[in-house]
């Protein structure tokens, strides 16, 4: 098992707030929880807008992992 491996194709779940990576058999591995929401709430005026900031920096996190790991592979998957 390498990192590379393990963090293939990493999407973001916004029903859970997970980080997931796709497996070789085609399911998938939970690596990771966004957190935050305590703090989040509170720097919003309202929950929706809370819960919509949540969602873009897991699928920021999500974004930035599959850039580095197709950066480091040369491109190739």
């Amino acid at each position: 098992m390498t990192i590379k491996k393990w963090l293939k194709d990493v999407y973001y779940d916004k029903y859970g707030q997970y980080l997931w990576s796709k497996d070789s058999t085609g399911g998938s591995q939970m690596i990771a929880e966004v957190r935050g929401w305590g703090r989040l709430q509170n720097e919003f005026l309202n929950k929706d807008n809370a819960s919509i900031f949540q969602d873009e920096v897991g699928k920021f996190i999500a974004d930035a992992i599959n850039e580095k790991i197709q950066r480091d592979l040369g491109g190739d998957k």
